[in-house]
């Protein structure tokens, strides 16, 4: 995550039991364990990182001012990406308009690749360019599980569980963000072509 050392399930709810109860400490390390890869989905959702630093901090925030009043088992990780893709959604609707950074993740072998062959690397950022495109032009929701599902590699279960809904309503978010998807991606090829 960020270097620190990743908790075991059982001090995990050690520190969410202790941080129920107000000790900071403990909501510190459970903001040490989480604040980068919650920082990274954020970023990924808004495109600005000053934005995510600022959304990251109030997913914290709400976290700490919510944390007492959950009640049973609490799946740490989702319950924060759920409280943060609500921030997302909230300020890209406020914002009116969606900015979504490219899917790819780079290894450096494919970096390497790419100088050696520059029309590899250029068909690589065209076809990058072109998926930024459809992502923009796709609806709020389906890009958000979109997101979830194939870039955070989230089972249904978990993004049901992020975005509050049943796992038969993630999957039918899920084709119909598919659906959208192809369809969109085929118009910019056929207009790519013309």
């Amino acid at each position: 995550m960020d270097g620190s050392v990743t908790l075991s399930a059982a001090e995990e709810a050690q520190w969410i039991s202790r941080a129920k109860e107000g000790d900071h400490a403990a909501f510190e390390a459970i903001y040490q364990q989480y604040e980068r890869p919650i920082f990274q989905f954020i970023y990924r959702m808004v495109g600005n990182p000053e934005e995510a630093l600022d959304l990251t901090q109030e997913c914290f925030v709400r976290a700490y001012r919510a944390l007492p009043s959950q009640r049973g088992e609490l799946n740490l990780g989702g319950w924060l990406r759920r409280i943060a893709a609500n921030l997302c959604l909230d300020t890209l609707r406020r914002r009116n308009r969606f900015r979504w950074l490219p899917w790819e993740h780079r290894s450096v072998h494919e970096r390497s690749a790419d100088l050696d062959n520059p029309e590899h690397a250029m068909l690589r950022i065209e076809l990058r360019e072109l998926i930024q495109q459809v992502l923009n032009e796709m609806h709020p929701r389906h890009r958000l599980v979109l997101l979830l599902r194939e870039h955070e590699g989230l089972s249904t279960t978990e993004i049901a569980e992020i975005l509050g809904i049943s796992q038969g309503a993630v999957k039918s978010l899920l084709f119909r963000a598919r659906e959208e998807f192809r369809t969109i991606y085929s118009q910019k090829e056929q207009a790519k072509a013309s």
